[in-house]
């Protein structure tokens, strides 16, 4: 119940109409962010928004992937000894409407996210030397949302956003002979911080 108490009042303060401020008659065209959300999925990602004249906004991000931590929180896996973790690469890519005021309020958005975890896998061969070869999970992830733009002073926000989308994953793994393809339904939740200017 506490917790129900506290949720409200934080929606409440964020969602809470205040006097019109000045960006909005001044529309920021540049706005710098970093996702909070997906560290729990090992995704470290910078984004850049450029807002258009006409209520349209494209957006792009680039950055890394590390280890899925929430999938390891819930999937046991005996493998960890004999594998490394690698970085490997991540970029998203949307397009935004903003049905009322340009850069700010409520917004729909639709992306493309792509993931691709690398795991080394090291083995001694026969010779007794160590041998590394690269595992694999590709994640593509296009996707709809719905966001909200929530101005703090001139040029501080916060963006909160949910999405959904039909994720297409490539695993490849040190005994298999070809990748295994697969796919699955995607929800998401984006809480960026960002400045604007």
């Amino acid at each position: 119940m506490r917790f129900f108490i506290f949720l409200m009042m934080v929606l409440f303060g964020l969602f809470s109409s205040q006097k019109v401020q000045a960006q909005k008659l001044n529309h920021k065209r540049h706005i710098i962010k970093f996702d909070l959300a997906p560290i729990f999925v090992g995704e470290f990602m910078p984004y850049y928004e450029y807002v258009f004249k006409k209520k349209i906004s494209a957006e792009i991000g680039l950055g890394f992937v590390t280890d899925n931590y929430l999938m390891n929180f819930v999937q046991e896996s005996n493998s960890a000894q004999t594998r490394i973790q690698k970085m490997g690469p991540a970029f998203s890519l949307a397009a935004r409407y903003y049905p009322y005021i340009v850069g700010d309020l409520i917004y729909c958005t639709a992306a493309l996210k792509y993931r691709r975890y690398r795991e080394a896998y090291q083995q001694f061969s026969t010779s007794g030397e160590l041998e590394e070869n690269i595992e694999y999970n590709q994640r593509i992830i296009p996707r709809l949302g719905l966001g909200y733009h929530r101005f703090f002073d001139q040029h501080f926000l916060i963006d909160l956003s949910v999405n959904i989308g039909l994720g297409f994953e490539k695993e490849f793994k040190q005994m298999m002979a070809k990748p295994n393809s697969n796919y699955f339904l995607h929800f998401g939740i984006g809480c960026k911080l960002a400045y604007a200017f």
